[in-house]
């Protein structure tokens, strides 16, 4: 739906693959995107979804920030924004696979009793190897920050939304530990509240991830002991259980996302999605030159390096 501008658009080459294009994504860094490096201003008032679409599109690919969507929509509604979300998810669409969803603001910080969590895709090129230094260009500002979070291999169709966590257990192929690459590209101007809803627009700050090698069978795993331990440049900067994930455990995560999916999008989980769950902690910055190191008690460690 409103495809006919992004098509121009996209003859002229405006999306290019991106090398690589929760959570607690509400505690990433102002700093991420300073007024240098935005280009909120670029787009005008009462445009189309077409217009929207190739604007986001354009501040993912560069890594620019943009706070339109907060300025121009401050009242923007989930659905507008999950729609928003599919018309860029259908234009990558056209140019590579996307292999796997990502939740976002899962995490329920101590002290509180709810969550709001929102969900993004993951497409090919945000696949990337261990012992790869990262590029520094592939974030806002030149900066990072790593989630520790758990990978979910879908083994059965599960067409929601009235899914149950039972049925989501028996889906569930395999478990692995898996850093999110994360960078924000649409906070708000100053002064200016961004909300969950508008993070949706921005596919939740997703960057791209790292798996773990190891993978085990759900049975094989008890979340209620399983740590996650994040070491930036050799410093243990974070620590948390996998409990800290809806209250609950990594698998009511996987249970939202199933039910979530169908009320906002044409799809559902499927076999041979996987899913990440959102990070246990706040995520921990790192920099050019700098080294991350994500520590499971079941699930081994990962690695990652910024050039």
């Amino acid at each position: 739906m409103h495809r006919r501008i992004w098509t121009l658009m996209a003859c002229l080459a405006l999306f290019v693959v991106v090398a690589a294009c929760g959570s607690s994504e509400s505690d990433m860094p102002a700093e991420m995107t300073p007024d240098s490096n935005d280009m909120t201003d670029a787009l005008a008032a009462g445009a189309d979804r077409g217009a929207i679409v190739a604007h986001l599109m354009q501040a993912e690919r560069m890594k620019k920030n943009t706070g339109a969507m907060v300025k121009l929509f401050p009242d923007l509604d989930r659905q507008t924004a999950y729609d928003i979300q599919a018309d860029i998810l259908a234009e990558k669409l056209k140019m590579e696979r996307r292999i796997g969803w990502k939740i976002g603001y899962s995490r329920m910080p101590e002290g509180e009793t709810t969550v709001d969590p929102i969900f993004g895709h993951i497409m090919e090129t945000n696949n990337f190897q261990q012992n790869t230094a990262l590029s520094p260009s592939l974030f806002v500002n030149d900066t990072t920050a790593v989630e520790g979070e758990f990978a979910f291999w879908i083994g059965k169709d599960l067409p929601g939304p009235d899914v149950t966590r039972e049925q989501v257990i028996d889906a569930i192929s395999a478990v692995g530990g898996v850093v999110e690459l994360l960078s924000s590209w649409t906070r708000g101007p100053k002064g200016m509240e961004t909300t969950h809803t508008h993070d949706i627009t921005g596919n939740v700050f997703h960057v791209g991830v790292i798996l773990g090698e190891k993978r085990v069978k759900l049975k094989d795993i008890d979340f209620t002991q399983e740590i996650v331990t994040a070491e930036i440049n050799g410093v243990a900067e974070a620590t948390a259980s996998a409990t800290t994930l809806m209250g609950k455990d990594p698998i009511e995560a996987i249970t939202w996302i199933a039910n979530e999916l169908p009320k906002y999008t044409d799809t559902h989980l499927k076999v041979g999605d996987f899913v990440i769950s959102g990070t246990v902690f706040s995520p921990p910055r790192m920099g050019p030159g700098g080294t991350a190191k994500m520590h499971y008690s079941t699930l081994g460690t990962i690695e990652v390096e910024l050039k």
